[in-house]
């Protein structure tokens, strides 16, 4: 009986870590620059808990001229978050209106924006990546 009980306790403490290592706070839209008229967004999600915490910024594709931060890289989220990671997502600036290195340039401001909010972020500096898919992939790469 006793085994038993102490075999129910400790499931329950395991549930409860569990649920807490996956709870998050997700904001949408937060301007990380300008670039001219166009307004920068992001969007942040952001464990529950002290911090700081691993970090990923994604960067989504979409052959340069398509794409948006909600729709080509949503399948990294669930993994992130049940991970622990801060992770953002960026939209940048497309083509053809807008010519290289506009994208990329979008891209460093978003880095240098969540290094100066680390703290606000509960991100952790020192284990920050930037990932991407596709067109996002590129600009990654040229980026490193």
């Amino acid at each position: 009986m006793l085994f038993s009980q102490y075999m129910n306790k400790a499931l329950w403490m395991a549930l409860q870590l569990a649920v807490a290592a996956v709870a998050a706070t997700v904001q949408s839209d937060i301007e990380y620059g300008k670039a001219g008229d166009v307004s920068l967004k992001m969007d942040a999600s952001i464990p529950d808990g002290a911090g700081p915490f691993p970090t990923v910024i994604l960067v989504h594709g979409g052959g340069w001229q398509g794409g948006d931060k909600q729709k080509n890289v949503n399948l990294f989220y669930d993994s992130l978050t049940k991970a622990g990671f801060t992770w953002f997502t960026v939209n940048y600036r497309l083509a053809p209106r807008y010519r290289h290195p506009a994208a990329v340039d979008d891209v460093v401001t978003a880095i240098r924006y969540v290094q100066a909010h680390a703290a606000e972020y509960k991100v952790d500096k020192k284990r920050t990546a930037i990932a991407g898919e596709s067109a996002g992939g590129h600009i990654v790469a040229l980026i490193g």
